[in-house]
């Protein structure tokens, strides 16, 4: 039975190239490909890389959360908004079939 694993990683919007994506691809397969068992193996046509630019703050307890424009920034006063700290990242996903070792 074929199942789908997966991996990212955030990185600061000023740093993304193309030369970073490729470089964290490779990074992200090669931890993917450690994680396998003996009993499965990563179907190696079926990588899929996906690129999301989004906007990360840090919350009250200094944990990353996702920002909302549309609504979050509505909700936040005008003070909270100024004292927040925003990452805008590139979030790179990394997604693979596996499959059983006959």
């Amino acid at each position: 039975m074929a199942k789908t694993i997966g991996a990212y990683v955030n990185v600061a919007l000023a740093d993304y190239d193309e030369s970073m994506k490729d470089h964290l691809v490779e990074l992200l397969k090669e931890s993917l490909r450690e994680q396998e068992r003996s009993t499965e193996y990563i179907l190696e046509d079926s990588w899929e890389i996906t690129e999301n630019r989004r906007k990360l703050y840090k919350n009250k307890d200094g944990a990353l959360e996702t920002l909302n424009e549309e609504t979050d920034e509505d909700k936040l006063s005008l003070e909270t908004r100024d004292s927040r700290v925003i990452l805008e990242v590139m979030t790179v996903s990394l997604t693979a079939k596996v499959g059983d070792i006959l």
